[in-house]
């Protein structure tokens, strides 16, 4: 039925297609999402739980994400234990964290597969902390000192918490050219 009114000048099927394939972007970005996930599974070890430097790591979840998700949404009755997570629960897990620190609002693909790959590997302490000093060297941000003249300590005059509108516009500030640019600047965090 539809190939035929795809040929017909008079049906009104046509707008009916043409919005359908004008949703497709959105489409993509749901698509991205679950590769991201799946990948991300596929490659944390699946049900073996793994040393990932000083934390167990199962299905891409260690378990600092997995208390704070269990103390995000404590009606779900998450495992306690890294050991105990199955593989459904850490995609659950994983969508939480794509959405709260959205990362479906990064306007670079290159950018928003690296930091994906960072938070999946650290700590959401250090990934902040890398990301907010790979924001300041890109965009040439400077530093302050602060305490007595004998005890003075460097603190950065900058700080968007990971995942925050001005961190993610941040993130997304630069020109289309300039991205290979932030890319060395974040290929440089070893993690």
């Amino acid at each position: 039925m539809i190939s035929i009114c795809l040929l017909c000048n008079n049906c009104s099927m046509k707008g009916l297609i043409l919005a359908l394939l004008l949703l497709t972007p959105g489409a993509a970005i749901a698509d991205r999402r679950s590769d991201f996930i799946a990948q991300s599974i596929e490659y944390g070890g699946g049900k073996k739980v793994i040393k990932n430097i000083a934390r167990l790591n199962a299905y891409a979840v260690n378990q600092e994400k997995l208390d704070i998700y269990r103390a995000a949404h404590p009606r779900y009755h998450f495992p306690a234990k890294i050991n105990d997570l199955k593989e459904k629960q850490a995609k659950q897990i994983l969508n939480y964290f794509w959405d709260n620190y959205r990362f479906g609002d990064y306007k670079y693909d290159e950018i928003q597969e690296k930091v994906w790959d960072m938070m999946i590997h650290m700590s959401m302490a250090d990934l902040e902390r890398e990301i907010n000093e790979c924001i300041r060297k890109y965009y040439h941000f400077g530093k302050y000192y602060e305490g007595p003249d004998w005890a003075k300590k460097e603190t950065p005059d900058f700080y968007a918490p990971f995942g925050s509108v001005s961190s993610v516009s941040l993130l997304n500030g630069m020109r289309p050219e300039q991205v290979p640019d932030f890319l060395l600047i974040l290929n440089a965090v070893k993690y």
